[in-house]
């Protein structure tokens, strides 16, 4: 059950990135002009899997959040993210896993803790290279779970 919990809480995490808070930074006419899905934007699930191990393992070794990722199943985390991500930009994946809220519900998420996974993902997007117009759409994304993710 806590495994799956953390499962779910780097899930929520990486999905409220996509929802940022700040501007995204200007982009060029031709990414402006790129109407394809944020998905294949991203680089399909290769893509997707790469960030995400990359952010599982910063995430991980995050002090401020690292006890969220203690007894975690890692590779059905990175399983359930990447299924997460990819059906919420675009792709042709179904998550299987439970709602954010169910997921987290009980884990004492605090604001600081969001706050942090959400710094987190944006060291990990720029480490990357993603794109700025990529970025903060991922950002946006994962943003908009904070309601469900956060406990008073």
């Amino acid at each position: 059950m806590r495994a799956m919990r953390t499962v779910l809480f780097v899930v929520m995490c990486a999905v409220a990135a996509c929802g940022g808070k700040s501007k995204a930074p200007d982009t060029t006419a031709s990414e402006k002009t790129d109407t394809r899905s944020l998905y294949d934007r991203l680089g399909g699930t290769e893509g997707i899997t790469a960030v995400v191990d990359a952010f599982v393992a910063k995430t991980g070794s995050d002090p401020r959040i690292a006890q969220f990722f203690t007894n975690a199943d890692i590779p059905h985390l990175k399983k359930m993210m990447v299924e997460h991500i990819c059906e919420n930009t675009g792709g042709p994946c179904k998550y299987s896993g439970k709602t954010m809220k169910e997921s987290h519900t009980g884990m004492k998420v605090k604001k600081e803790h969001f706050d942090a996974f959400m710094d987190d993902l944006t060291q990990t997007l720029d480490a990357a290279g993603v794109k700025a117009r990529e970025k903060g759409e991922v950002l946006a994304f994962f943003n908009s779970l904070e309601k469900d993710v956060v406990e008073p």
